[in-house]
């Protein structure tokens, strides 16, 4: 897959393409589906995906600054070290990824659905994920201080060492046998 700065690519199907490290600044894919493509350590500035699904790529330590997605699915992706400041979403789901170490500080997340994905050690520092979903979920050592976390549901997920401001909790969903990994960041012991 040989892609140019401010390309648009729209009806599109791809299957086991390369975009491994590449840079590309202002790239828009509308309305397709990549399996099996590897865009590990692929810097893409201003990125826009629109009615676009991932199945099966790597997306190991990617880099997405500012991107904008709306209507986008990631199943079965490898988004380990993944990398997505401040981006801005719109109906986005991740199905059965691997996330772990990824970083999604300051990105716009709302209503967004995160279903059966290992995302120990993520960072959302900043984040909004007002309305957001993580649906069984593994969720151990997260980072969320500074998120706005109202209405996010993290009820069947796994939480331990929850990592968050108690300002930030406010209007979280949590199930009562959470309670202790939330209560340890207001400073409560329980016995």
């Amino acid at each position: 897959m040989a892609l140019q700065h401010e390309d648009q690519i729209t009806d599109f199907d791809v299957t086991h393409g390369s975009l491994e490290a590449a840079s590309i600044d202002g790239l828009v894919l509308r309305t397709g589906h990549l399996r099996n493509v590897n865009l590990g350590g692929a810097v893409l500035e201003r990125l826009e995906l629109t009615d676009v699904c991932l199945t099966d790529c790597d997306l190991a330590n990617v880099e997405f600054r500012q991107a904008s997605m709306h209507r986008v699915q990631f199943v079965r992706c490898r988004l380990t070290g993944a990398r997505l400041p401040e981006t801005t979403t719109q109906d986005l789901l991740f199905r059965r990824c691997i996330g772990n170490l990824s970083q999604f500080r300051y990105a716009r997340l709302p209503s967004c659905r995160f279903e059966n994905c290992d995302l120990q050690e993520a960072d959302f520092q900043g984040a909004d994920l007002a309305g957001a979903v993580f649906s069984e979920c593994d969720l151990r050592n997260v980072e969320m201080s500074q998120a706005s976390l109202n209405g996010t549901d993290l009820t069947s997920s796994t939480i331990d060492g929850l990592r968050a401001n108690p300002e930030s909790l406010q209007g979280l969903i949590i199930e009562p046998h959470q309670a202790p990994h939330v209560a340890v960041l207001f400073g409560v012991e329980i016995r």
